[in-house]
């Protein structure tokens, strides 16, 4: 079901499935094509889960809307280039609502079919069905929702934060992944220094495999094979992405000199 809405006059739909895993931080690294009026680069999310976002009850589970009755389509990419700046430092600073509000591009981005345009195709992209479950229920696999509107994805990946020089000294468990970003989320306050220390040095770490994701007009939907919990998916995720010139969540307005 497509949602039409008018974005001068109506606030984006939330699609989000929040009560099963939070975004609890994330870090930007991004480069501003001023000429081209894009930005693009990655994001990597550090997600939160656990007893406060286990199995909803029946009558309480989430749905998201979905463009037919079908299961979801998914796509993975090969491997590709993206231009980014320097892993070191986070070249751009944006709101949390530029991404986890933000997604898909114009309806002329895509064909009648639902799948990428060609540019996104010629990239890579490969594309079947699979069933999808945005909760903890049943035995499908675990489907995270992002909220997001007119971004190009051009590839997640997990990433290995069991990889970073040191972590040993931080995490009880430095070869269980998930385990080092609860950890990492569960610092207490007086600890914020080394917490945001810690989160620089795992977004830089390597990914350690492609996940499956599709896009429809307000949300951007990701999975991993054969992992059917929020508790099980992984805690750490990259994604690859462009805006577009005109997109609705990004503006590109002239200053008093008219650049």
């Amino acid at each position: 079901m497509d949602i039409k809405l008018d974005p001068s006059r109506d606030d984006l739909p939330l699609m989000a499935n929040t009560s099963h895993i939070l975004v609890k931080h994330y870090v930007l690294d991004l480069d501003v094509d001023f000429e081209n009026q894009i930005i693009e680069g990655t994001i990597v999310l550090f997600f939160e889960s656990g007893h406060k976002f286990k199995k909803q009850s029946s009558s309480t589970e989430e749905t998201y809307p979905s463009e037919s009755n079908e299961a979801c389509k998914f796509r993975t990419l090969e491997p590709c280039h993206v231009p980014v700046t320097n892993t070191s430092t986070v070249s751009s600073k944006m709101g949390y609502n530029d991404f986890v509000i933000c997604g898909k591009g114009e309806k002329d981005a895509s064909g009648k079919d639902g799948n990428h345009d060609n540019q996104e195709q010629a990239s890579g992209i490969s594309s079947s069905k699979y069933c999808c479950d945005t909760g903890n229920h049943g035995s499908e696999d675990f489907l995270l929702v992002l909220d997001c509107c007119d971004l190009s994805v051009l590839k997640v990946e997990e990433v290995d934060v069991a990889a970073v020089p040191g972590i040993e000294k931080f995490t009880r468990s430095p070869k269980l992944r998930n385990q080092i970003v609860r950890e990492l989320v569960a610092l207490p306050a007086d600890r914020w220094r080394e917490q945001l220390d810690y989160y620089a040095r795992c977004s830089q770490a390597p990914g350690c495999g492609e996940l499956l994701f599709d896009i429809d007009t307000w949300s951007l939907q990701i999975r991993k094979t054969g992992v059917q919990t929020a508790t099980d998916f992984p805690h750490a995720i990259r994604i690859w992405y462009t805006t577009k010139p005109q997109g609705r969540s990004v503006t590109w307005t002239s200053d008093q000199s008219g650049r």
